[in-house]
């Protein structure tokens, strides 16, 4: 009777634990944010934040004080539609990856490269203090 009680007591606790689906007509960001915070800034992957087995990328901007690394994979977007996408190349270098970039949606980013038909979402998970988190989707 006692582990019963206990037991329909924890549920609404753990039940209001449990985080939220986004609702995908509820922007995570709003347009004036993402203007203002994301757009025509460079983001570079701050992979010692990730989860290990994550999906979800962690992004800060270039101007974070972040670890000396190997050249990070890192992304801009500007205004006019330009992507610019960044990585290591193969002498440890930065390579360049340019393409366009639009909203689909109310949190979806979708990058075409260039010279490229079909491209891939960057989808918006939150964006606090700095911190820009995404994760690639189809």
């Amino acid at each position: 009777m006692l582990r019963r009680l206990l037991f329909l007591l924890s549920v609404p606790m753990l039940l209001g634990s449990c985080e939220k689906e986004a609702d995908a007509t509820t922007p995570l960001v709003s347009q004036a944010t993402f203007e203002a915070h994301i757009q025509g800034r460079s983001w570079l992957e701050s992979w010692e934040e990730e989860q290990p087995g994550s999906d979800i990328k962690v992004f800060r901007p270039e101007t974070a004080n972040l670890p000396v690394s190997r050249p990070r994979y890192g992304f801009q977007l500007d205004a006019d539609g330009v992507f610019i996408g960044r990585g290591p190349s193969p002498d440890d270098g930065i390579a360049v990856y340019p393409g366009r970039w639009l909203m689909e949606g109310n949190q979806l980013v979708r990058v075409t490269p260039s010279g490229q038909s079909t491209g891939y979402g960057l989808q918006i998970i939150s964006l606090e203090n700095e911190v820009l988190k995404l994760r690639q989707v189809e």
